[in-house]
């Protein structure tokens, strides 16, 4: 299902859409079939959002959502989510240059799980956020030159792992391994260069400067 069209006539509009799958429903409709009480379902969402402040500034939002998730047989389920958002402000400074900013955070993640209530029953799960800001500059000085330059900052949450009892039957021992973080920052510099109206040359040249974050326990042998 999609829908798209202006929310303001010639200022903001909207594109809207998702996805899933009937499959639950195909293996319920599998009597008797070792893939009847199986599960294979999935979803996904998209929104972008388009202002235009005026003739120089123009924002774009843009958000995505999807989910997994797989069982068969009534034993083990796997699931997996994403989700990411965006939001960029775009400023034309005059005919020869413009530059976009933009923020925003991602995050995926995925679990494994015995389902049966037993003194072995487990929850699984695993984490990873993003969270960037970049800054993206355009200049045309002429026809032969196109320069690009900027800078970004990424900021990264992990979580390695961590197993949970599931059920309270469960016997198993809870164990989480302990968080990471970092922090990615690059810059760069390139120029696309027209040889000919046939033949261009890209040049360029990038930074990168990365930065574990603490606290955290080593050892030195």
């Amino acid at each position: 299902f999609m829908v798209e069209g202006p929310l303001v006539i010639d200022k903001t509009s909207i594109l809207i859409g998702g996805r899933s799958t009937y499959s639950n429903w195909l293996l319920t409709r599998l009597p008797g079939s070792d893939y009847s009480n199986s599960r294979a379902f999935f979803y996904d969402l998209n929104l972008q959002l388009t202002h235009t402040i005026n003739a120089k500034n123009s924002l774009y939002f843009t958000f995505y959502s999807s989910s997994d998730k797989f069982r068969l047989n009534d034993d083990t389920t796997y699931r997996y989510s994403n989700q990411n958002l965006v939001l960029k402000w775009k400023h034309v400074f005059n005919n020869k240059l413009y530059s976009t900013l933009s923020g925003g955070k991602d995050r995926y993640a995925y679990s494994v799980a015995g389902n049966k209530e037993t003194i072995r029953s487990y929850q699984l799960e695993f984490g990873i956020d993003q969270y960037n800001i970049k800054g993206d500059f355009i200049y045309n000085p002429n026809n032969k030159h196109q320069l690009n330059f900027g800078l970004s900052n990424i900021y990264y949450k992990l979580q390695p792992g961590s197993l949970q009892p599931k059920g309270p039957q469960s016997l198993v021992i809870p164990e989480k391994v302990a968080p990471e973080q970092a922090i990615e920052t690059a810059f760069y510099l390139g120029d696309r260069i027209s040889l000919t109206d046939r033949l261009s040359i890209n040049a360029g040249i990038r930074y990168v400067l990365y930065n574990y974050l603490g606290p955290r326990q080593t050892y030195s042998y």
